[in-house]
């Protein structure tokens, strides 16, 4: 069951990091402005699928995020203050991997903001204000991507310092 959980957040992870990490500052030039005027219904089309899957990207890595956090960090860390054998590290990466999860929702809900905005823009008639949109959209969903990164190097870290203690123990 756990490697499950932590494949399927894995797999999902992957359409977050697809994405750049930065948004490119690009000009807009009467080139992308035709393109984009011209090709309207398909980037249309191609958003709301993209608003779509990354909805479903998002309940299922938070519902992850939330067993990982509620079901095995927090239980084992309970578990060893009530038997005196309390870890700063693990201590410290709880409180970490809580705020990176915090992070993350509230990254993702500026995302789905700004991409609901941009597919609320009718690109045949404002490309300019699509593109720069666009542009920021882009940018945040990198930002989104940083928080599943930083979350698995935190699922690692917790691995890590639970075979240290096994060790010991």
């Amino acid at each position: 069951m756990k490697r499950k959980i932590l494949l399927g957040i894995l797999g999902f992870g992957m359409i977050f990091m697809s994405v750049p990490a930065k948004a490119i500052d690009v000009e807009l030039t009467e080139e992308k402005k035709t393109d984009i005027v011209s090709n309207c219904s398909q980037i249309h089309e191609s958003l709301v699928t993209l608003q779509h899957n990354d909805s479903r990207a998002r309940v299922y890595l938070g519902r992850y995020f939330e067993i990982i956090l509620t079901d095995y960090i927090t239980p084992l860390n309970v578990w060893l203050v009530g038997h005196s054998k309390s870890s700063a590290g693990l201590v410290e990466n709880q409180n970490n991997f809580t705020e990176g999860r915090r992070k993350f929702i509230n990254d993702y809900i500026t995302y789905q903001k700004g991409l609901e905005e941009l597919v609320a823009i009718d690109c045949k008639v404002e490309p300019v204000r699509f593109y720069e949109k666009l542009e920021n959209v882009r940018g945040e969903r990198a930002l989104v991507a940083k928080d599943v990164v930083a979350l698995r190097k935190l699922m690692d870290e917790q691995v890590k310092l639970v075979t240290t203690l096994k060790e010991k123990i």
